[in-house]
């Protein structure tokens, strides 16, 4: 049996849903959906339900809602990923692969040597969550990542509140493995066995990504002080979006 179309829409709570302008477009200029076609919307926070579509005129697109989905929790572990800006194409593609490995939270930060400055318009915050939008659709996700207004590092880790706190650099000596079993052993009450770096510990984690001229040593000695550990992912040195991603999936492998 064919997989239903998934369209995101803002909310589920009517019996009658109607698609954002962009969602319409893709059904019917796009996939030439029709009236009476089944389909699945996703609200981005866990709602989904089935229904049919309905072309009401004038680009109006409605969906009635046949079924509600059961509530989904939230993939564990729940990662906020914080990331200097790369340039172009580079932060669409970061985008759609951090939503597609299921991150929860994106952060833009400015640091000192950062190489492109975040844009905080209204039109580039739709864009990248449209970039998101589009991702979780594709890979049957219920959940789309928060999308964070880009802010200086000082300002960033003030806020961060995950137990778990791993900061890229190619300079370390510590893998991330090595980092997790680390920290779990230290909250293990002693004599304890130990167990998965991730299951004994506040399922919350916190990854930070500098740019490629990497962090200054004021900036390493705040993230630092605030208990940014740093880890290194291989020998080899990586772009932002690479560094990012590749962080993000261990983390996911480590936690699944």
């Amino acid at each position: 049996m064919p997989r239903e179309h998934r369209f995101f829409v803002e909310a589920i709570s009517a019996d009658v849903v109607e698609l954002p302008a962009d969602q319409a477009h893709h059904a019917t200029g796009v996939l030439r959906l029709k009236s009476g076609q089944e389909v699945e919307v996703f609200d981005g926070a866990g709602g989904a339900a089935s229904g049919t579509l309905k072309v009401a005129g004038r680009g109006r697109v409605l969906v009635h809602i046949v079924s509600r989905h059961p509530a989904p929790t939230r993939p564990e572990p729940i990662v906020e990923l914080a990331f200097a800006v790369p340039k172009g194409k580079r932060l669409d593609w970061l985008l759609e692969k951090a939503t597609e490995l299921g991150a929860a939270r994106l952060v833009p930060v400015v640091f000192e040597r950062s190489v492109a400055r975040p844009e905080v318009s209204e039109h580039a915050h739709g864009r990248w969550r449209g970039i998101c939008i589009a991702a979780a659709k594709q890979c049957g996700l219920y959940f789309l990542p928060e999308i964070a207004a880009p802010v200086d590092l000082r300002a960033h880790i003030a806020t961060v509140t995950a137990e778990i706190k791993l900061l890229g650099s190619a300079e370390s000596a510590c893998s991330v493995p090595q980092a997790l079993s680390a920290w779990s052993a230290g909250k293990r009450p002693e004599g304890t066995p130990a167990q998965h770096p991730l299951r004994d510990l506040s399922r919350r984690v916190a990854i930070l990504v500098g740019p490629e001229g990497g962090l200054t040593e004021p900036e390493q000695a705040q993230a630092q002080s605030a208990g940014f550990v740093p880890v290194r992912l291989g020998s080899l040195t990586l772009r932002v979006e690479t560094a990012a991603i590749a962080l993000l999936a261990t983390v996911r492998v480590l936690g699944s």
